[in-house]
């Protein structure tokens, strides 16, 4: 498992054309930790992760990687050992590419490099967070990489005034490895949480049915910008939608690019 990890990790760097290496010393922990703070600015000028913080972190034996390409830090990930009920585990704690580069495969080349590092350190778990309102990240995590959600956590971080997250509450699905195959919406299913004519969300109950969607907008990020109050009442209607269902037995098979969920009865 460990060899084929690392073969996966190598090829999917190859298709991105990057290099990601350990970051090794004081340097390319700032490096890391300045490109987090391009792609989650905040406006007092703080960092995203203080650069210290980070070198400590990997100073300890955790993980913090860097992709660089043609010698430049295009992506950079951080994650550190944790453990709950279940036993040991590798929190992914942040990962992020250049603005301009996200869809290069810059990220799957981090997070497969990150996870032949865990197997090769006798970690068969990785778990991370994700804003379920964002639909690319969705999509990236739970289809492809086959991630499953394992639970839903209420305003995780509390207030984060950042160029992403606009100050709304911190909602975030927890993830974990699964390497499912990525599922299909077979045909026309009800829609439980979808927009109506003016982009408002607009819920519908739980269906006596085998599965159903869940449609979020394509661009989160930019609602928030341009409408903070619609921007939060996506994020009530989301919480509401995916508690009720979970309560209830049902799952998340996967995500589509345009912002749906395919929910399935448990």
């Amino acid at each position: 498992m460990t060899a084929a990890a690392a073969r996966d990790a190598e090829a999917a760097a190859r298709r991105a054309g990057v290099d990601v290496q350990l970051a090794s010393d004081a340097a390319e922990t700032r490096a890391a930790t300045a490109l987090w703070s391009a792609v989650w600015p905040k406006p007092n000028g703080e960092p995203a992760v203080p650069p210290e913080i980070a070198r400590a972190v990997a100073h300890s034996g955790n993980y913090l990687s860097v992709a660089r390409r043609h010698g430049d830090v295009v992506g950079a990930s951080m994650a550190f050992r944790g453990v709950d009920e279940h036993g040991p585990l590798l929190h992914s704690h942040i990962a992020g590419v250049l603005p301009g580069r996200e869809h290069a495969g810059v990220g799957a080349a981090l997070k497969l490099h990150q996870r032949a590092w865990a197997l090769d350190q006798g970690i068969d778990r990785i778990v991370w967070t994700f804003d379920p309102l964002v639909a690319r990240n969705a999509f990236f995590n739970l289809t492809k990489l086959g991630a499953a959600i394992v639970e839903y956590l209420v305003d995780f971080y509390g207030p984060l005034d950042d160029g992403i997250n606009g100050g709304d509450e911190t909602d975030r699905a927890v993830a974990a490895a699964a390497g499912r195959l990525a599922a299909v919406v077979p045909g026309p299913l009800p829609c439980v949480l979808c927009p109506d004519e003016r982009g408002r969300p607009r819920a519908q109950p739980l269906p006596d049915a085998s599965g159903a969607v869940v449609q979020v907008p394509a661009d989160i990020v930019a609602v928030r910008a341009a409408d903070p109050p619609l921007g939060a009442a996506w994020r009530t209607a989301l919480r509401e939608v995916l508690l009720d269902a979970f309560g209830r037995g049902w799952t998340v098979a996967g995500a589509t690019r345009d912002g749906c969920y395919l929910l399935e009865r448990g």
